[in-house]
């Protein structure tokens, strides 16, 4: 994934001088990447679905006949106890394919978290492809692996870290999925995609908690808060040390990372029978 900046520096102040929020997305156009026999662009507007920020894709337990390709944003697995307070159970990322017949129980909700381009793929059919192509099953299976390794460090983090570490974890592993550039001094932007609610329902904490970890974090010379969605990260090994990630931080993330382009070589014959409905 390429980003492009548009920060400025002060040679004489060796800082920026604007605020980070130039930092943009490169918009790349990629192959919806699934062998529905016609290849088509999901970037193109009238092959793609674009949802506003917190709209609803599933419900979980409803009946569904579709499952959806993730071609860009963020999505988030929630639920609301008795009290009505939200947690967020993970996060669904770019690449992904969620949706499947009994993946989700009654209780649960996938909304978009930023504005997400989607694939939607008729089930039916998607599972017909699915049991011809051993390549897709076996992306499938990586896939659902590495959803499944990013639940149980959440679940094991919310019982093991402190609220600091758990945040210190999750900026840190922020550099691989969201909008993060490398400075000519060795430190980095990030682009925080998420709202600091989201975090904080995420995290297991509250967004004062949230802010007050930032700003410790700022005064430690880890980070440096440039607004509320942008941070130069001062030293990552430092974050990732105080996250407490150590050697799992590649396993975890290998998988976000390589998802893309793998998906990339999965484009099959051509059989004149698309089974996304972005086609239709």
């Amino acid at each position: 994934m390429e980003y492009q900046s548009n920060l400025a520096v002060d040679p004489a102040r060796g800082d920026f001088v604007s605020a980070c929020a130039n930092i943009q997305r490169k918009s790349i156009r990629t192959r919806c990447s699934l062998p529905f026999g016609i290849p088509m662009l999901c970037g193109d507007a009238r092959y793609r679905e674009d949802r506003e920020p917190d709209s609803e894709v599933i419900s979980g337990g409803a009946p569904g006949r579709d499952v959806w390709f993730i071609r860009s944003g963020i999505l988030r697995l929630q639920r609301h106890a008795v009290d009505g307070r939200r947690q967020i159970l993970s996060l669904f990322l770019p690449g992904e394919i969620i949706g499947f017949e009994g993946e989700f129980r009654e209780g649960v909700s996938v909304e978009t978290v930023k504005q997400s381009g989607l694939c939607r793929m008729d089930q039916r059919k998607f599972d017909t492809i699915l049991n011809r192509n051993d390549e897709l099953r076996a992306e499938l299976f990586r896939q659902k692996q590495d959803q499944l390794d990013r639940l149980h460090w959440l679940t094991w983090s919310l019982g093991a870290l402190s609220p600091e570490q758990r945040l210190c974890a999750f900026l840190a592993l922020s550099s691989r999925f969201m909008p993060f550039q490398w400075l000519p001094d060795g430190t980095a932007i990030l682009s925080m995609q998420l709202p600091r609610a989201d975090i904080a329902d995420l995290l297991g904490t509250t967004v004062e908690t949230i802010c007050r970890i930032n700003r410790k974090l700022s005064e430690c010379g880890v980070i440096e808060i440039k607004d509320p969605s942008h941070f130069r990260i001062l030293d990552l090994k430092q974050l990732t040390s105080l996250g407490q990630i150590k050697g799992g931080f590649d396993r975890m993330v290998r998988g976000i990372v390589e998802r893309r382009s793998r998906l990339d070589d999965l484009v099959g014959p051509a059989s004149g029978s698309p089974a996304c409905s972005c086609w239709r």
